[in-house]
């Protein structure tokens, strides 16, 4: 027994045996992992939130969010997961765990709250995001080990979104051609399917920038397609980056164009060479800033001609 000594048990976790352990317990500690899980049964939700099952059982999608611990510390019967939400026809229904108190609390949001739909990855971390009309917003993070399950689930909440157009096409002009091998695999990630996709807007990362400090800096890039009465912004989270530091981050943000208010476009100041203007689109009280290296002309026309205000 040479590695005796270092075999510690976790002081968090006791000691139990799987013979003796709920069999339905057993089953969760098994599938117990960094990644989110579809709930499918009263005996696959968390213990925690199990008195809530019956109400969202018919959901469309029932997930559950791993807590952030090791498996080391997991054992059956333990509180494994911090969260679990529900969607539907009708919202989404969130279930969050308190630190350190027992029960669950419990938020639904419908549809008509909601003014746009992000998700953000960087690495192994990843976000779910719903921008709220009301100016919050609801973040859930997760393991981006489940990026394919949230793929669906976005795909889900943008068809909810979605509210009827009769703009009809709304630009007839040609795609706007560019080069990147980041944002051309994300046009094909996007595309994938058959969806249409016009790429509306681009901006080439690696342009000399400035940050407020007037450091200099490099531009991230930024792509914007248009998808029928939806627009798609893509970036990297941040738009500069130091000029030989590694950035994994990146973001997509789903804005149905019928939720556009209004916008306006906030200059550099004292028009500062290097510097970022900001498209700032209007959802009632949402407002979402998109920093520009330059000006977003083809969307500002597509703004104008579907008749959102310039504030």
């Amino acid at each position: 027994m040479v590695f005796g000594p270092f075999r510690r048990r976790s002081p968090q976790r006791p000691a139990w045996s799987r013979l003796d352990a709920d069999a339905d317990d057993l089953r969760e500690y098994d599938a117990f992992g960094p990644w989110l899980l579809q709930i499918g049964s009263a005996a696959e939700m968390p213990p925690r939130f199990r008195s809530a099952y019956d109400d969202l059982r018919h959901a469309d999608h029932l997930i559950k969010i791993p807590r952030a611990i090791d498996r080391r510390d997991a054992f059956p019967g333990a509180d494994l997961y911090g969260a679990a939400f529900a969607l539907d026809s009708d919202g989404i229904t969130l279930l969050t765990a308190p630190d350190g108190a027992d029960g669950f609390v419990r938020r639904h949001l419908a549809w008509d709250e909601v003014a746009a739909v992000r998700t953000v990855s960087n690495l192994l971390h990843a976000e779910f995001v719903l921008l709220l009309k009301e100016g919050d917003a609801l973040t859930v993070t997760y393991n981006s080990v489940s990026t394919d399950m949230m793929t669906r689930v976005v795909g889900f909440i943008r068809q909810q979104l979605m509210a009827p157009d009769d703009f009809g096409p709304a630009l007839v002009n040609e795609a706007e051609e560019f080069e990147d091998f980041f944002f051309k695999a994300m046009l094909a990630e996007e595309r994938h399917g058959g969806q249409f996709m016009l790429p509306i807007h681009f901006e080439a990362p690696g342009k000399s920038c400035r940050n407020a400090q007037n450091r200099r800096r490099v531009t991230t890039g930024l792509l914007i397609l248009l998808s029928g009465s939806e627009l798609v912004i893509v970036d990297r989270d941040a738009p500069m980056r130091r000029r030989f530091f590694a950035h994994y981050a990146y973001r997509k943000t789903y804005v149905g164009l019928a939720a556009v208010r209004g916008f306006r476009l906030q200059q550099p100041p004292d028009n500062a060479p290097g510097r970022f203007m900001v498209l700032e689109l209007i959802m009632e009280q949402q407002r979402l800033g998109i920093p520009c290296f330059k000006t977003p002309q083809r969307v500002i026309d597509l703004l104008r001609r579907r008749g959102v205000a310039r504030l």
